[in-house]
Formats: structure tokens, sequence, C-alpha cells
């Protein structure tokens, strides 16, 4: 497992009944410290020589990069899996850099958190091999309600799920912040409960602006947003 970030340890804690796991980092000790938090192996990058698995937990701008060091290391059979939250456009670009006997699967697990109840993880086999097999196995016995997508499918889907979403959700919190101070005393509980979830968008600020730009269905789906939110206005003006 690359990464010591919220995806990597979720992803460790999920896999660690069912499966090895090491937590990889390029700070070894950072590694190590997680690691017995998560009650997992902790290393540094160069374990991942040893691995069959090797679970990309990173940010999806440096994905191609880190791909292609990886392969200079990885076990000749071993099985690269990225967790973008972009297919279109990335997994080519991966898929090229990895070598040609390497396993390769793309996931996007829809949850952030090991103490959420319903673990679906979407999965893309790329290029399939038994450890890759082996690796989807271990996520269902994890816990996880795994379920196979292709990279157009999924990005059209989270062009409504997540750039449709956050991108709602900021451009309210744009108006709002315009606001705070005289509505302060007025706030509903349901208002309580959007600001909340605003806040937990704008701590992955990175990711989702990242989301934003990368996925090609998100501007088709902004744009239509944004013509439904005039018409509305104009009913409500008429």
């Amino acid at each position: 497992m690359i990464g010591t970030g919220k995806m990597g340890r979720c992803l460790a804690t999920l896999l660690k009944g069912s499966a090895e796991v090491t937590l990889c980092s390029r700070d070894p000790k950072k590694a190590r410290a997680v690691a017995r938090r998560l009650g997992v192996s902790g290393a540094g990058i160069l374990e991942i020589a040893l691995s069959d698995v090797v679970v990309a937990a990173i940010p999806t701008e440096t994905l191609v990069k880190f791909a292609e060091e990886c392969s200079a290391i990885m076990r000749p059979a071993a099985t690269f899996v990225d967790v973008s939250s972009v297919k279109i456009g990335i997994v080519e670009e991966v898929l090229k850099r990895l070598p040609k006997e390497a396993g390769y699967a793309s996931i996007h697990p829809l949850f952030t958190s090991p103490l959420v109840k319903d673990k679906d993880v979407a999965f893309i086999a790329v290029r399939e091999t038994k450890s890759a097999g082996e690796f989807r196995e271990a996520l269902a016995e994890g816990g996880a309600r795994v379920f196979e997508t292709t990279p157009e499918e999924h990005d059209r889907a989270t062009a409504v799920t997540q750039v449709l979403h956050h991108f709602a959700l900021l451009a309210m919190e744009r108006v709002l912040r315009k606001h705070a101070r005289e509505a302060e005393i007025f706030k509903t509980h349901s208002l309580r409960k959007t600001l909340a979830v605003i806040r937990m968008v704008e701590r992955n600020r990175d990711t989702v602006m990242a989301i934003q730009k990368l996925n090609r269905f998100g501007s088709g789906l902004r744009e239509e947003f944004i013509r439904e939110v005039e018409a509305f206005s104009a009913e409500l003006s008429a």
C-alpha cells in the first residue's frame, strides 16, 4: 500500500483481515508510525519490490509518474492498483508505463472511512492476472461490495456524483460566505448539516479541484446545472 493519507489508511484497515498488508512511503519512519496505529507493517518505498500487489493511494496528478518509477522495481507478475477518482486519460497513461506482464486494476472506493457501513468499491480490471483476481477477492473478504465498471461508465457517473455535487456545494459556499455574518443567528439545523458537508469537501479541496478539471464529462454537467439554476430563478421571478 503506497500512501499514508486517508485513503491509504482506509484501504489498509479494510484489507488487513484478508491479506498481508505493508504500508509504504518515501518516508519510512512515517510509514511505520502510521502502520503501527493500524496494526499492519510499515516500510520504505522499495518494499514494493517484494509485493504481489502495489496499491497506489496517491493524488491523481502524481500517479502516472509514480507508475513509471514503480515499473522498474515491481515483481514481473505483480499487479498495480490505482485509486484515482478520474479514469479516462489516466488509466491509459498508467498502462503504457507498466511492464507488459504486470496486472493492472483501477479502483474507486466510494467511502473514506473504515467506519462506514456500506463499503462500495468500483473495480476496473484493466489487465487481469492471478494477483489482480486475488486482490479483488481480498476486497470482498474485507467487507467491500465490489462491482465491475469501465473507465467511461465510471467517469460519466462520477461527473454526477462528484463533479456536479461538489460544484453545487462550493458555489453555494461562496455566496454563503459573503452573507455569513448577517445570517449567523438564523442558521437552521438543515443549514448546519449542509455546512458540515461543505467543510468535509473543503478538507479535500486539492482532490476535489483535480476531479473538476480532469473529468471530461464535468464541464457539460456544470453548464447544464448553471442553465437550470438560471431557468429556475427566472421562473421564480416571473
